[in-house]
């Protein structure tokens, strides 16, 4: 049985959105949620996590006649879910929102990944299994992504139409 991987991955694009994050939170880590069996960090860090994939239009299929292949493009939006946990997050949270809106975040993303929109930070404290108050920021943003599929497909090239006349 055949593989067809699309040509993004969301890991792609996580990490993409790592990249663009990692010097407006520094110094803390940016970790991926819904990891089994993982304690959360000491310390600030910040917690991505999906919450959605959502087609934004049909597929765009475009074929290959000479090489027997038809490419099928979807257009996604993916929405995350960003965290910012410790006592800069306030202050992290409204550093990304400021920024995320500007065309210096489009230049920051690679050409197939386009960054959408940001909500507005909102707090969302959080109390610890130590029964300890923990500072929470929580932003959701929205990013572009285009993967493609590609499969192989059959292809007629020449065609014979016969005429109503033609058939018994």
């Amino acid at each position: 049985m055949p593989n067809y991987i699309a040509s993004i991955a969301v890991d792609d694009v996580a990490d993409a959105l790592i990249a663009f994050l990692t010097p407006f939170v520094a110094p803390s880590v940016i970790v991926r949620a819904q990891g089994n069996r993982v304690a959360p960090e000491r310390g600030p860090f910040v917690l991505l996590t999906e919450l959605r994939t959502v087609d934004i239009e049909t597929p765009i299929v475009s074929g290959q006649q000479s090489g027997g292949v038809v490419s099928i493009e979807g257009r996604k939006r993916i929405d995350w879910q960003i965290d910012f946990y410790g006592p800069l997050s306030g202050d992290q949270c409204a550093a990304v929102t400021s920024v995320f809106r500007t065309p210096y975040t489009v230049s920051q993303f690679p050409a197939n990944i386009s960054p959408l929109y940001l909500s507005d930070g909102i707090q969302s404290p959080l109390i610890t299994g130590e029964e300890q108050y923990e500072s929470r920021w929580t932003v959701t943003c929205s990013v572009q992504y285009n993967p493609s599929v590609t499969i192989p497909a059959q292809f007629a090239i020449t065609a014979r139409v016969k005429s109503l006349k033609d058939i018994p």
